[in-house]
């Protein structure tokens, strides 16, 4: 028999308050910390956001120096995000399994217990989430470029170099009208000698700046990829609120109102969690029908690259398992 049954004694009674006072001073000190670690990153980003554009002013064409620098700044916040985990690992989670160890199932201080791990564990989760979700901004803030502009003065130059390659053999123009990502052999009009172009750093830059314009075209396939895994999520949750608030009977019967309530957001959580690689596969799809429009001649290029995109994101099934 477990330490709290339905008819508690004086005893019982004082040793449950006794857990609750624990457990509510525990709590207290995990929101203390997440305020403290908050008012941490709140200097962390704004140190980021104001030296960051003087950073990336100075850097070479790879962009090194601000590498090291941003890498810097998400490996502080990395931290951070271990020092709460490893809170909850070392504080709540002993707590937690020290009283559900002795308590019965099913019994109020059990639900206690059982809610108070729940809850300091969603401050936890929103805490890191809301950390992510500060960071992705202030690295946007600060990358944020129009690549519309850029791709087009890259393609000018592109086609100004290209006028400038002469025949090895008479001396001609080779007239080269398209884009080349790798040294290739091209006829010479006139004498027809073959020529090895070398395209160069150029070219590069200028597929990855294509790259870069056809992820910002694509954006909002991506923003409704990220609403539907945020829905699916907050189904989640509720599901999960939900469970707590049944009884251990209503769970074991598998019936009752609150369960058909239960059984309704499960099917609106699946159908959110269908669409979350579908809403990615648009995005990337959508990514090679750009490049392909900006850069036609790099069509196998493309081709490649989004295969392997497919390979990659294709190989993770996020689905939930969950038992009802």
């Amino acid at each position: 028999m477990g330490l709290f049954n339905r008819g508690q004694s004086q005893d019982d009674k004082l040793q449950t308050e006794t857990i609750k006072s624990e457990l509510a001073a525990l709590e207290s000190r995990l929101d203390n910390f997440l305020a403290k670690l908050n008012d941490r990153i709140d200097l962390l980003i704004a140190g980021f956001i104001a030296e960051a554009p003087a950073i990336m002013a100075t850097d070479d064409r790879f962009g090194q120096a601000y590498y090291r620098f941003s890498s810097g700044i998400k490996g502080q916040a990395t931290n951070m995000r271990e020092k709460v985990r490893e809170v909850m690992e070392t504080q709540i989670e002993p707590a937690y399994s020290r009283y559900s160890d002795i308590l019965s199932a099913g019994s109020d201080a059990y639900r206690l217990v059982h809610e108070w791990r729940h809850r300091c564990a969603e401050k936890a989760n929103n805490w890191e989430d809301e950390l992510q979700h500060r960071m992705d901004a202030a690295t946007e803030q600060v990358e944020r470029k129009n690549y519309e502009p850029i791709f087009l003065d890259m393609v000018n130059q592109y086609m100004q170099q290209c006028k400038s390659v002469l025949c090895t053999q008479c001396g001609d123009n080779l007239q080269i009208a398209q884009v080349y990502y790798h040294s290739a052999y091209v006829n010479c009009p006139s004498c027809n000698t073959q020529n090895i172009f070398e395209p160069g750093v150029i070219a590069r830059d200028l597929e990855q700046n294509a790259r870069k314009l056809a992820e910002q075209r694509s954006k909002h396939f991506m923003d409704a990829h990220e609403q539907k895994r945020a829905e699916e999520e907050a189904l989640y949750q509720q599901m999960h609120n939900l469970q707590l608030k049944m009884s251990f009977q209503e769970l074991q019967a598998k019936s009752g109102p609150l369960y058909a309530q239960l059984l309704a957001l499960n099917n609106q959580r699946v159908a959110a969690e269908d669409e979350i690689p579908a809403q990615l596969d648009k995005y990337y799809r959508n990514i090679f029908d750009e490049l392909n429009g900006l850069l036609p001649d790099l069509k196998e290029h493309h081709e490649k690259f989004f295969i392997s995109l497919q390979n990659n994101y294709k190989q993770y099934d996020g689905k939930r398992s969950i038992n009802l």
